[in-house]
């Protein structure tokens, strides 16, 4: 038996811990971060989107051939992807340089302790990648402007925003509990 002893170029791709999903959900629920006593319905919400077909977006950064589908085969005539294309070695590294280069773009800056954790320079927005799954946190305005954003780079399936006094139809409702003096559950 043989094993290929050459070396390949690093084909990882980050996914964010689950503590960073957790720390949005609690911020969105922290008085004094997620909203402030007597404007809950000002606060934070939490946004859910999950962009179609998400390694097609990056760019092929390999050489890589197909075979062509039966209705395009002729003799000797292979294709060659532009695009990644799920079940490709680096499709996953692809998609991470393509939405870290989008996130860049539009003002956020990467964390240090994970790269697909990030916030937003100048807007109170968080934002975490898993794969083609993004996890938000920010105020009504600033998630219309991401929104905006993101319409002009990648088509998604917005799967709702969960916070206080959400307009959207297909939202889901969070009622906020403060506990003004300790009690026992």
């Amino acid at each position: 038996m043989e094993f290929r002893r050459k070396s390949t170029p690093a084909i990882f791709a980050a996914t964010p811990p689950l503590e960073a999903q957790k720390v949005l959900f609690s911020m969105a629920v922290t008085e004094n971060v997620g909203y402030k006593r007597g404007e809950r319905e000002r606060g934070l919400k939490l946004a859910f989107i999950d962009v179609k077909r998400a390694y097609f977006y990056a760019p092929a950064k390999k050489d890589i051939f197909v075979k062509l589908p039966p209705e395009d085969q002729q003799p000797g005539m292979c294709g060659k992807l532009l695009k990644s294309m799920y079940g490709t070695r680096d499709a996953a590294s692809n998609w991470e340089d393509c939405y870290m280069d989008f996130a860049q773009r539009i003002g956020f800056r990467s964390g240090l302790a994970s790269p697909c954790v990030f916030k937003h320079e100048s807007k109170q927005l968080w934002l975490t990648v898993h794969g083609g799954d993004f996890t938000m946190l920010g105020s009504d305005d600033d998630l219309d402007w991401f929104d905006k954003k993101r319409k002009e780079e990648f088509e998604v399936k917005v799967r709702g925003r969960l916070g206080p006094d959400v307009k959207d139809e297909k939202a889901i409702r969070l009622s906020l509990i403060h506990i003004s003096e300790p009690t026992r559950l």
